[in-house]
């Protein structure tokens, strides 16, 4: 696959990074542990008989994922309403040690009315699952699935459908007065947030995906910056895989990590109008002088021998996410990896 022609070509090294026990891993948010080197690392583990749960691991970014302890949280069932799907997408640091989480969950009660499908959550405590569980609920609960993919700094973001709508819909979450704000770029049809990074006090560069009146059917990844007070955005920019001239059909953000260059590194997946067909890669975005965001470096994160990869989540120079192979069923195996980006200057 091609590369940008202003950048310099990364080496990637890949591996294997899977729950030790039985079940699919599907990893899917990272976050480094404050004052350690170790991570906390969400994702999900899929079952006997298709049941999902929610998986976090606590440990070093290496070993395969042997080397940390692992556990498995799941949204609690009150009363009649059995949960029976847990996925956890974005941890963060929590206050006095705890562990902060979001993502989704199924019950066995949905009755194909709003709320439906996945409904959203926020946790808060040990990381065992023991502590806080709270519903997110935006729209009012005018929703057919809600998706919390991450949370830095006080706020989540995160994505919903409503019934008989297939325009996508983000909205950003006040963990601290459940206040929601819906996220709108402007002349955009659908909007998706994945990604979040507090940068201190009340300024956040946010990261996701796009489509607009302009573009039609066609979706871009982008970079905001948003002021929690004003909860006014500044510094959009789009973009393209490769930064290519002829758009791509899909380009999308999955989340977000500052860079040692004071800059932004995201996992990205794609869709190419140029014949490659799709794939992932590790992007690198510097600011300009006067604020805004430059050009995107693009390196191709492809794991070796599989049939598809996908970037789900990004920490400093690492991608992690999923894989493919075909079994001797014809089926496809799905496992999960860590993808370190050697960055050659």
């Amino acid at each position: 696959m091609s590369q940008n022609i202003d950048q310099e070509v990364n080496t990637v090294n890949y591996q294997d990074f899977n729950n030790p026990a039985t079940g699919q891993t599907t990893i899917q948010g990272i976050r480094g542990v404050s004052e350690s080197e170790n991570v906390y690392i969400s994702g999900s583990l899929l079952g006997q008989n298709n049941v999902m749960q929610g998986l976090i691991y606590k440990g070093p970014l290496k070993g395969n994922g042997k080397d940390g302890e692992w556990h498995v949280v799941n949204f609690p069932s009150i009363g009649s309403e059995i949960v029976t799907n847990t996925s956890c997408y974005g941890p963060n640091n929590g206050p006095n040690g705890a562990i902060q989480l979001v993502g989704s969950y199924k019950t066995t009660t949905a009755t194909g009315k709003a709320p439906s499908g996945n409904l959203g959550f926020y946790y808060e405590g040990p990381i065992d699952g023991s502590g806080t569980w709270i519903q997110v609920s935006p729209n009012g609960g005018n929703t057919n699935n809600v998706f919390v993919h991450s949370i830095m700094g006080g706020l989540a973001v995160g994505n919903y459908d409503v019934e008989n709508d297939k325009n996508g819909y983000a909205f950003i979450y006040d963990v601290a007065t459940k206040e929601y704000t819906e996220f709108i770029l402007p002349d955009s049809i659908t909007n998706t947030l994945y990604g979040i990074w507090h940068n201190g006090g009340n300024s956040y560069t946010l990261a996701g995906g796009y489509s607009s009146l302009k573009l039609g059917k066609l979706s871009q990844a982008f970079l905001v910056d948003y002021d929690a007070k004003t909860k006014s955005i500044s510094n959009l920019k789009s973009f393209s895989y490769n930064n290519e001239t002829i758009l791509s059909i899909i380009t999308h953000f999955e989340g977000i990590t500052v860079s040692q260059d004071k800059g932004y590194n995201m996992p990205a997946d794609w869709l190419a109008v140029s014949g490659e067909g799709s794939g992932a890669s590790f992007v690198s975005v510097n600011r300009n002088s006067d604020g805004s965001f430059g050009e995107a470096n693009w390196t191709d994160v492809d794991f070796p021998n599989s049939g598809i990869t996908s970037a789900n989540t990004v920490y400093r120079n690492n991608v992690l996410g999923i894989y493919g192979t075909k079994s001797d069923s014809d089926t496809t195996v799905i496992s999960s990896f860590t993808a370190k980006v050697v960055i050659d200057k």
